[in-house]
């Protein structure tokens, strides 16, 4: 993966002779910078209607301190995160349109919240995609990217570092939803799993055939049962120094289908190709993961992940038949596409076992979520409302529209079987089928709080932008990492004060 480093921020004082800079201008403020041949080079161009708040990034080339600067500025106003975002991959890719291979990004006094937006948007804007295999994204990107404020140590530089964090896990995730199915087999997942681990000192555990066998795993065995790759569930624990061993942890569970053909029940051929982005869940969480390893939290998480492939082999489950899962549940197969639901039966299960502050599973989980929300929204369930509020407060810096659906009784009526205690797809078809596949998943989940994302509809871009390519989104990603960062911060404050 081809992740970017902590970014520096310099004092403005520094700034090299000559470099390209992107500044990004506030509203009323015609000194922001204390620079005066930026700040003038700003005043000329609002005068010109330029350089607004609601306008595009401008290009222009001024003297500065030591030569030429060619200059991009973009305009900030009052705009939400969520448009500062948009505003800084817009103006990234001005900058790399006009060939430049290095720039320094200036801010004037932001807080912390807008600094990590524009972090966030400039790192997606200039990530490009390096396979493992032959696979590359072959548009130019900006090499050298550093940051200059005019306070290099205060919020600005605390908002930078969190919108580096949340990047880690939100390029991570795209990257491997991005990868081909031919390279991110079930093994080479494991793999990466091995050697995140080792790299920030995280426990692993690797289920393989053997031991999904011993332990009941039904789900996750039939659904491989297709395929020439084992199935795995594989369990990493991060768990603070010092931390007391009954913390009970933040268990993160992702569908991890590195390809779905659907098995016997195949898919139609168009689109099928975004069934890499299939194990989008476990890339979020993933994602997630490589971003706590270097937060390093002061709260234990673990993430739990379902590794399959599904294809229609020899052996491959088919419609009418009969598992017990691991929690002893039958279920009877009548829909072999509808296989998520399947594997994450069984993580759930095991999740539940290891004594949850909460569980957070994400899945590509439905098509039918396109017909709820389209490509906008994440569609949630939960049986908790304090750790929903958590998330959707999270969301509010994220962005990824996360919205409650009902989980109410009556949908398990259409999970009904005559030959076994649930059936895998709903009586009613593809209608209403997200929130009945969540009633599938809640059988499984145990008294304590959960949460469910369904990442479907949100797990593909089609169009190209500035902010991201087409392709696979890394979905739910930023929000997790949101959501980690909040209890991170809540978790800090709940500290005692050594001086009191």
């Amino acid at each position: 993966m081809n992740l970017p480093g902590l970014p520096c921020v310099r004092p403005l004082s520094g700034l090299p002779s000559a470099r390209p800079v992107l500044a990004f201008a506030s509203a009323g403020q015609d000194a922001a910078f204390g620079l005066a041949w930026l700040d003038e080079a700003v005043r000329r161009l609002r005068a010109a209607g330029l350089a607004s708040a609601g306008a595009g990034p401008v290009p222009a080339t001024v003297a500065g301190d030591g030569g030429e600067h060619p200059l991009v500025v973009a305009g900030l106003g009052d705009a939400d995160v969520q448009i500062l975002r948009q505003r800084a991959a817009e103006a990234v890719a001005l900058m790399r349109a006009h060939g430049h291979a290095a720039c320094t990004i200036v801010l004037p006094a932001l807080d912390g919240s807008a600094a990590q937006a524009i972090a966030e948007g400039v790192f997606s804007a200039n990530h490009r995609f390096r396979s493992a295999g032959s696979a590359r994204d072959v548009r130019p990107h900006i090499e050298d990217i550093d940051f200059a404020a005019t306070d290099p140590d205060g919020p600005v530089a605390d908002g930078l570092r969190a919108g580096w964090l949340t990047s880690l896990a939100a390029l991570s995730a795209r990257d491997l939803a991005t990868e081909p199915a031919n390279i991110l087999t079930p093994p080479v997942f494991v793999e990466l799993c091995r050697v995140l681990a080792e790299k920030a000192g995280f426990g692993l555990t690797v289920m393989g055939r053997k031991e999904l066998e011993a332990a009941g795993m039904a789900g996750l065995m039939t659904v491989a049962a297709g395929s020439r790759h084992a199935p795995f569930l594989i369990r990493m624990d991060w768990h603070p120094a010092g931390m007391a061993g009954a913390a009970k942890p933040l268990v993160l569970v992702g569908k991890t289908v590195t390809f779905d053909s659907g098995g016997i029940s195949l898919k139609k051929a168009e689109d099928m190709d975004h069934m890499k982005a299939d194990m989008g869940g476990g890339a979020a969480v993933f994602g997630a993961m490589a971003m706590i390893a270097e937060l390093q939290p002061r709260f234990p998480v673990t993430a739990v992940f379902a590794v399959v492939e599904n294809m229609p082999g020899p052996d491959a489950m088919r419609p009418s038949d009969v598992i017990r899962m691991a929690s002893g549940t039958t279920v009877e197969i009548i829909n072999t596409d509808a296989e998520g639901r399947l594997i994450l039966a069984d993580a759930l299960h095991y999740a539940a076992g290891l004594q949850p502050a909460a569980v957070i599973d994400l899945a590509t989980l439905t098509g039918a979520s396109l017909g709820i929300f389209g490509p906008l929204g994440i569609g949630t369930f939960a049986n908790d409302d304090r750790w929903f509020g958590r998330l959707e407060q999270a969301d509010r810096q994220a962005g990824e529209k996360v919205w409650r659906l009902p989980l109410w009784p009556e949908y398990r009526t259409f999970l009904k079987s005559p030959v076994a205690d649930l059936r895998n797809f709903s009586t009613t078809g593809q209608n209403g089928s997200t929130p009945v596949a969540a009633a599938f998943l809640s059988h499984f989940v145990g008294e304590h709080p959960w949460l469910h994302l369904d990442l479907y509809n949100t797990c593909w871009n089609r169009q190209d932008g500035a902010l991201m390519p087409q392709g696979p989104t890394g979905s739910g990603s930023r929000v997790l990492a949101q959501l980690i960062l909040d209890l991170e911060a809540e978790a800090v404050s709940q500290q005692p004060n050594p001086e009191s």
